[in-house]
């Protein structure tokens, strides 16, 4: 029988995750489609590849627009999720979804990627430097001759950063969510930064609060170049939040564009 996932989790309810995190999905998927068919040097259709997708809603929004597109998560509840949503978008005949872990997945992956992503510091989840070049090798082993991967993550500057917050607001009908996420900055000996996340969701039922607490795997620059040159990809690019050509930056978020060597 399985089990239930904890709902007091950011990432326990399907529902509300989705509609948290839906804001800006539209235009994210149009900067992949663009950036496919910059690094592929030709038109559409591509394939694309999402590690730990969630809820698909990239994935969803691509094969709406006529691409292939292929996404697996380690939460089964999600996996569920994403297949009725793209189901009832009637484009499950080019969704692949399943449930496998981002250190053991390309066997499933029938079909080579233009373009894989991983982002917002989903790839963080990973424990440790071991799991992270597995995850490389693997998504090398899914990307066409030119195929890119997309990382999106934070890098750590130790010693320089202080305790901070963020806050996400979105509403899908009567639903209104609002997320608050503390972020306790790491010590080099440990590399794990402490997030707490707060959650409120207001219905016309009521107002219900959901916390806990996890850890993401902190970089610092000169870490994550080294475990890059330890991979079988090659950092090609970064661009900064706004998907703009940038300097690998001491402290910020980024996008990273690897490509197989």
């Amino acid at each position: 029988m399985r089990e239930a996932p904890d709902r007091n989790h950011f990432y326990g309810d399907a529902v509300v995750y989705d509609i948290l995190h839906a804001p800006g999905t539209a235009a994210e998927a149009r900067r992949l489609v663009g950036l496919a068919a910059a690094c592929a040097r030709r038109a559409g259709p591509f394939t694309f590849l999402e590690p730990a997708c969630g809820t698909a809603r990239h994935l969803r929004w691509l094969a709406r627009h006529h691409h292939r597109a292929i996404g697996f998560d380690l939460a089964p509840h999600m996996i569920d999720d994403a297949r009725a949503r793209a189901e009832r978008a009637g484009v499950d005949d080019r969704v692949t979804l399943f449930v496998a872990d981002m250190t053991d997945f390309a066997p499933r992956v029938r079909r080579r990627a233009d373009l894989a992503f991983n982002l917002v510091n989903t790839i963080r989840h990973l424990p440790d430097d071991a799991a992270m070049l597995a995850h490389f090798a693997q998504v090398a082993s899914c990307l066409r001759r030119r195929g890119v991967y997309v990382v999106g993550l934070s890098i750590t500057e130790y010693g320089a950063e202080r305790p901070t917050r963020d806050v996400w607001t979105a509403a899908r009908g009567r639903c209104h969510v609002e997320q608050t996420a503390h972020y306790r900055p790491p010590e080099p000996s440990d590399r794990k930064e402490t997030v707490r996340s707060r959650i409120r969701v207001r219905t016309p039922a009521g107002c219900e609060r959901r916390e806990c607490v996890f850890t993401l795997r902190t970089y610092s620059a000169d870490e994550l170049l080294a475990l890059i040159d330890r991979s079988p990809l090659r950092l090609e690019r970064v661009l900064d939040a706004e998907w703009r050509t940038r300097d690998l930056p001491a402290a910020d978020y980024c996008h990273l564009l690897l490509r197989p060597r």
